[in-house]
Order: C-alpha cells, then structure tokens, then sequence
C-alpha cells in the first residue's frame, strides 16, 4: 500500500520512521510547506517529491494519508484527502470542532473510505491489557490520571486537547465516556494565548468518577494513570519499564444495622498481593500503523474509528465549555 504522510515535525518524525519499518506499507512521499523538513526527511528515506498538496491528492499511486499537521489543519486536509478518495489515518485530534468531525464521517462513509485517529495509547500493551482484564476488577469506582510534562506550548490548541484527549480516549476504551457531571479548572500561563494547565473532573453514567490532571508547566514528566475497582485495582504508569501494577485490593462498603447508627456503615479496604505483568516491548505507533493497514486491505473499520472519533470529540467539547 502506497501512503503519503504530511507533515514532518514532532510527530511525523516518528510517523515516518514507523512507516518505513512496517511490512507491506510503502512510504511514498512525505509532504511539507517548511522546504529545510523536506531536505531533512531525505536524509533517511528515498520518496517521490510532490510540488503541491493538490498534485498528491491527485496522484494515482497513493492509496493512503497520514495527516501529522498541526490540530487546526487537520479538517481541510483530511477534507481534501477524503474527496480525493484517499483513506486517512490522522493524528490526535481528529480535528478542532464536533461539526467538522461530523463532516468528515459523512464524506468517508459516503466514499467508503477507511479513517482512523491515532488514539495511540489504545494500541499499546498496558492498555491493551488493562482492556482485556478489566472485568477483573469488579465495579470501576474512579480512575485518576496525571499526565503532565514541561512544554511543548502549542498555538492551535490548548493542553485539554493535547494531553487530556489521550487519557480520554483510554477511559473510553476501558469503561466508556457517557458524560453526566463535570467540572474544570484551567488556567492560562501569563500571556500565552491557551490554558497550560487545567484539572477535569467528570462522573460517568457507569458511576465512575474521573479525575484528570494535565498540564504543560511541570518540572517533571509523569505519565500515570490509577484505576480503583471493588476487587482490584492498578497503577499504569507509562514512564517504567513494566508500566502495570496490579493490587489485589478492593473497596467494600458493609451495612451492619446491628450496631450503633454511627457504625451501620463501614467500608473495608481488602488487601492483597501485588503483581507486575509482564507485557510485550511493541511500539503502540507501530501497533496502530499495522492496524490500520490491515483496516485499510480488509475495508474493516478501526479500532479508534467512529466509536472513539466521536466518543472522545464529544467528551473534549463538553469540557472545554466548561470552567
């Protein structure tokens, strides 16, 4: 399968590279209006140069784009790329407004097209695995996520839908993201056009309580993410070498109408041992590049398609009307 990838900064350097590597995937041509990207790119890989944007929409020998734009482009070129009949694989977020994501799906399922988000983290091994057993942990009480990091300060966007949108996408995947109750505090830094730091909380339908953390001010690059069950609970965090650890520990709330009214409830903590799981080294890009290839060859919808374009795009707009 031949494919284009437009874009060649933070994320396209790392979107390229996987691509070259990924079996029965042909990087074709990489496509940047900055000319010192495109010289660098070809210091790693050999691609037909195209003059512009239009010429390789119009090209019969791409069957495929991968959009590494900055957020606020994404709609008009995965636009132009749906109408050129390509199937689009499109970095976080899809795009900047529900309506346009809506009218993306509308072109895509009119022309049969295959399209996909890189919700990345739905392709990594801890998530993966977290999704496979999280049965195991009985009712989902909460789930606390704290990613936070010190730059990079993004014009087109703020840090809700830089960062927040991955821990979003994860909690859609795991319990679902029908959104009750929420409230946030954000906060710009000095003069800087986008909120850098915000704090999310949100009740789901589930009766699962959410808590998010993220910001572009810390010192420090934390990447964790706990889940507390009635039977069990876990700590994902993505920054260790075994990101999972599993507690044998559970919250239980206990009526004893025997006893005093001051005592005729009582929540016990069981506790357990704990477990390290040892996961597979698989890259999540290089599992979401596979997938979508393997999508795109048997016109299967993705696993970070519409169900988690929507789910996450909704769950971003309601929050950013917020606070």
């Amino acid at each position: 399968m031949n494919v284009a990838l437009i874009g060649y900064g933070y994320w396209g350097i790392n979107l390229a590279r996987t691509i070259q590597e990924t079996e029965g995937v042909e990087l074709y041509t990489i496509f940047d209006l900055d000319a010192e990207r495109i010289q660098e790119a070809h210091k790693l890989y050999d691609f037909h140069l195209f003059s512009s944007l239009d010429a390789l929409f119009a090209s019969n020998n791409i069957e495929a784009i991968f959009i590494a734009t900055p957020p606020a482009s994404h709609y008009n070129v995965a636009k132009k790329a749906l109408n050129a009949g390509k199937h689009i694989f499109v970095e976080k977020p899809f795009t900047l407004r529900l309506e346009d994501t809506y009218d993306l799906i509308n072109i895509a399922e009119k022309k049969d097209l295959i399209y996909m988000v890189d919700h990345v983290f739905i392709y990594s091994e801890p998530v993966k695995f977290l999704k496979k057993n999280i049965h195991d942990f009985g009712e989902i009480v909460y789930i606390n996520s704290r990613r936070i990091n010190l730059g990079l300060f993004q014009y087109t966007t703020d840090v809700i839908w830089d960062l927040a949108v991955h821990d979003l996408s994860i909690i859609n995947h795991l319990v679902g993201l029908d959104i009750i109750q929420t409230s946030v505090f954000k906060k710009k830094y000095k003069n800087f056009p986008n909120e850098a730091i915000a704090n999310i909380n949100l009740e789901l339908a589930c009766d699962t309580v959410i808590n998010l953390n993220v910001s572009w001010l810390s010192p420090v690059k934390v990447r964790e993410m706990i889940i507390g069950g009635t039977k069990m609970s876990a700590v994902y965090d993505d920054t260790l070498v075994n990101p999972i650890t599993l507690y044998d520990a559970g919250i239980v709330l206990e009526q004893d109408l025997s006893k005093s009214e001051l005592y005729q409830h009582m929540v016990k903590y069981n506790y357990g041992e704990t477990q390290t799981p040892i996961l597979p080294k698989n890259s999540s890009l290089t599992n979401a590049v596979k997938h979508f290839a393997e999508c795109v060859s048997m016109r299967e919808e993705p696993l970070t398609g519409k169900e988690s374009i929507l789910k996450v795009m909704q769950a971003l707009e309601i929050i950013s009307k917020v606070g």
